[in-house]
């Protein structure tokens, strides 16, 4: 299960690929957090993705410099728990990777402005999704790339 400091990590990691969308190893990377975020229920170490993207030879440090440092934590990080919260992860990572692998520059760059602020979210509102995220995260990329992204997560 991913805690409150992965999530900050996956904030990390959406902006690092808003900022260089073309960066030859961001299937990889999102590969990576897909395969953490499928580990859910068996793994409850901390620093999860950390340990996943730098195990990504040739990864860019001046990007994803934060992953060469594990948080040490004086107390056990509570995780989160919520399944609607990994199925929306879930939903977005996957979308995220077939974005990247089709290679519209714009359209990464849009979608990953679009959920770089959802994992901090998640985490400052007790591991749920603001309903308000929907309507004010997602409705500018539904206008401009897809009007069904999230449609169903969001009416369940």
């Amino acid at each position: 299960m991913l805690n409150i400091y992965d999530l900050y990590d996956l904030h990390s990691i959406f902006v690092g690929i808003r900022f260089r969308p073309d960066y030859e190893l961001n299937s990889l990377i999102v590969s990576k957090v897909i395969d953490v975020l499928n580990s859910r229920h068996i793994n409850n170490e901390c620093n999860q993705l950390r340990k996943a993207i730098r195990s990504i030879a040739h990864l860019d440090y001046s990007l994803y410099g934060f992953s060469l440092t594990d948080n040490v934590y004086t107390y056990l990080p509570s995780f989160l728990k919520d399944e609607k919260a990994y199925t929306l992860l879930d939903e977005c990572c996957e979308y995220l990777l077939k974005v990247i692998n089709d290679g519209n520059k714009e359209k990464i760059i849009d979608l990953a402005d679009c959920l770089h602020n959802m994992p901090i979210m998640i985490a400052e509102n007790k591991y749920v999704v603001p309903m308000h995220y929907m309507k004010n995260e997602v409705s500018h990329y539904r206008k401009k790339w897809n009007s069904d992204f999230l449609r169903k997560l969001q009416k369940s």
